[in-house]
């Protein structure tokens, strides 16, 4: 078995073999981090009871895969759940994204008249402006190493099936606001004030072999805060906090996401060295930067 926890041709027993590829049939080294995302989230759906920012999150997924018969079912799914009552702000927004499945498939031509429907003879907010939901990409950078942190911590048997659940659930939730914060598994432990939040971080700690530090109990450097665009560190989580012999101290929420670092080093043309830190310490952060 690989001793990386993100890596997809890990041996793990959760095999799909009914999972659609993409329409090459030697599947691109790009989509295999993308169809073991789609598998964790496949795995769960039934399982979560409010699945409908799921369901979106699929068929981003599906589409980027060119799987476009899966993303279009996802759609028609989504839109029953917000026909039936669920969630009626994302109608405009699924009613948008079904227009094209709409001329390919009955079943999503029959969703997308009752999304009009429920557009024309309610009175309620159905979220008509979806500027938030159609710019989302911009807040999903990170999205699948934090669903791959999610699993990692599961079958290391760090969190519970239930907090698991929570987990997919609000990562993969869509507002029609613009995020205040990352979109990170660190926040979904904090915010939920889930059981096992300490447990989690330390196994990552060590896991990781990256340094925790705790942003509450430092005082950062005001030249440090300035090196990252606040609107970096509001969707990347990552920020700088100080320097060691003149180079970067950069706090990140996910240990594992390399390529945060890779986009990290983009900004800054310095050496970084990297710590771990939790959503408390890095919202800290945030506020400081904001004021």
């Amino acid at each position: 078995m690989s001793s990386d926890p993100f890596d997809p041709d890990a041996d793990w027993d959760d095999d799909r073999s009914d999972l659609d590829a993409p329409s090459d049939t030697s599947t691109p080294e790009e989509n295999r981090v993308v169809i073991e995302a789609i598998r964790i989230l496949e795995d769960k759906l039934h399982e979560i009871e409010d699945p409908v920012g799921i369901l979106i999150t699929l068929f981003d997924m599906y589409t980027e895969i060119e799987a476009l018969n899966d993303a279009g079912n996802c759609l028609v799914e989504a839109a029953r759940r917000v026909t039936g009552g669920e969630h009626p702000e994302l109608c405009f927004f699924l009613y948008n994204n079904l227009e094209l499945f709409a001329q390919l498939n009955p079943e999503a031509q029959s969703a997308y008249e009752a999304l009009a429907d429920m557009i024309s003879e309610s009175d309620e907010d159905l979220g008509a402006n979806t500027l938030h939901l159609d710019q989302r990409k911009i807040y999903q950078h990170d999205l699948i190493p934090e669903l791959l942190l999610a699993q990692h911590l599961m079958r290391a048997r760090k969190i519970s099936d239930a907090e698991y659940k929570v987990i997919l659930h609000d990562l993969c939730w869509y507002s029609t606001h613009a995020p205040t914060s990352p979109r990170t598994l660190a926040y979904v432990l904090d915010d939920r004030v889930l059981p096992h939040r300490d447990t989690a971080l330390e196994f990552l700690t060590h896991d990781s072999g990256v340094p925790y530090i705790d942003l509450g109990l430092i005082e950062p450097d005001p030249q440090a805060l300035e090196l990252l665009p606040p609107e970096f560190m509001r969707v990347r989580a990552a920020c700088a906090y100080g320097f060691v012999a003149g180079e970067p101290l950069i706090a990140v929420l996910n240990p594992f996401n390399l390529q945060l670092r890779d986009d990290v080093s983009m900004q800054i043309d310095l050496p970084c060295h990297y710590t771990f830190t939790s959503a408390e310490g890095y919202q800290r952060i945030l506020e400081l930067v904001s004021q």
